[in-house]
């Protein structure tokens, strides 16, 4: 059987690992092809990375990026339907709800291929949210959804969707496992006191506007005086810092550094006290950690980890949000929350046990 998996992200090559590790432990890893469609370009996307993962460096790089959403989508579903005639795969898998993703999608669905949806169910009820718009699509046209939770199933149903869907665990779960000793021998990226904080922030709606970004940095500077702040800036939300002046204001005072790399950065939040962010899969990896993390959004597409109590989402701009946050921070540290069924480093297996039947 040929399974070819598209990837468009780092995140995505995560979840793949897991699927990719599983299929080796059949000897089937080499019926696996792997596609990277080149659209997210970054400096820590590099051998290093994929030797860390123990996957092999993919087999096609489209290496499309650049242009608009809508220009990097078409030129994607394009390059994957010369790819899917070449390769004639028995079933095509996406993974998350990048754009990659969504044009593989179609891609498959024009050319008659089954298709797999890795994350599926997963919802905002967000429509401002680009990515909200990609699930949807991407569970639309898939006949197999793999499922992270049981929101994802109650989603499913209700939409109605033609596709059979699984309940089967977290792929970036799975990796985080297969990782673990070795994060945890790896030493501290940057020298913290004992109790810290990590921020991360990218969306649009935190960093896009002047205002809100203004009153975000304002709030970060206090909060750095009840405990210190480690600020791994993505180069979104460092091109705005600089845009909009705030930039030295925030350096002055809170520790900011360069994206990390996939292990390191996860060294660095298995460390620290809590984690602000408004990141979907750091609100996965904290849960299993037992870290709390505090999103900075009005909703979440992964709300088991609200019910389980390791996430809490807040409102920077309000008094309420931020009082939250302060709060916790003088406590002392201990777990939190609990880890979802099912997100036991297994799911690999179980969605190569489902694909080969």
């Amino acid at each position: 059987m040929k399974i070819l998996s598209v990837c468009s992200a780092r995140p995505n090559f995560v979840k793949l690992a897991a699927v990719h590790h599983a299929l080796a432990d059949r000897k089937l890893d080499g019926d696996h092809i792997i596609v990277h469609t080149g659209q997210h370009h970054d400096a820590l996307f590099s051998d290093v990375f994929f030797t860390q993962l123990e996957i092999p460096l993919p087999t096609i790089n489209l290496g499309i990026h650049g242009g608009s959403n809508e220009e990097q989508q078409k030129r994607v579903e394009e390059a994957c339907a010369s790819v899917f005639a070449s390769e004639k795969p028995n079933i095509i898998l996406v993974y998350g709800d990048v754009n990659g993703a969504a044009a593989a999608a179609r891609a498959a669905q024009a050319a008659g291929i089954p298709l797999a949806h890795v994350e599926a169910g997963l919802r905002s009820f967000d429509l401002a949210m680009p990515e909200e718009h990609n699930r949807m699509a991407i569970d639309k046209l898939s006949q197999l959804l793999f499922v992270t939770e049981q929101s994802g199933l109650d989603n499913i149903a209700k939409e109605k969707l033609t596709g059979k869907p699984f309940l089967v665990g977290n792929t970036m779960i799975d990796t985080l496992v297969r990782m673990l000793p070795v994060i945890e021998t790896l030493p501290m990226p940057i020298k913290m006191p004992e109790k810290y904080a990590v921020v991360t922030l990218h969306r649009p709606s935190n960093v896009d506007d002047e205002s809100a970004l203004h009153s975000i940095v304002n709030y970060l500077l206090s909060l750095n005086e009840t405990i210190p702040l480690v600020f791994p800036l993505h180069r979104r939300t460092q091109a705005r810092l600089e845009q909009f002046g705030l930039l030295a204001s925030l350096t002055s005072r809170v520790q900011c550094i360069d994206p990390l790399p996939y292990l390191s950065f996860l060294r660095l939040v298995q460390g620290a006290h809590f984690v602000l962010t408004d990141s979907g899969g750091i609100q996965e990896e904290t849960t299993y950690l037992q870290k709390k993390c505090f999103t900075a959004r009005p909703n979440t597409e992964r709300p088991v980890t609200i019910e389980i109590g390791s996430n809490e989402l807040v409102d920077l701009s309000s008094e309420d949000g931020r009082e939250v946050i302060a709060e916790f921070a003088v406590r002392d540290s201990h777990p939190v929350g609990q880890i979802p069924p099912l997100w036991d480093g297994k799911t690999g297996e179980r969605i190569v046990g489902i694909l080969l039947g």
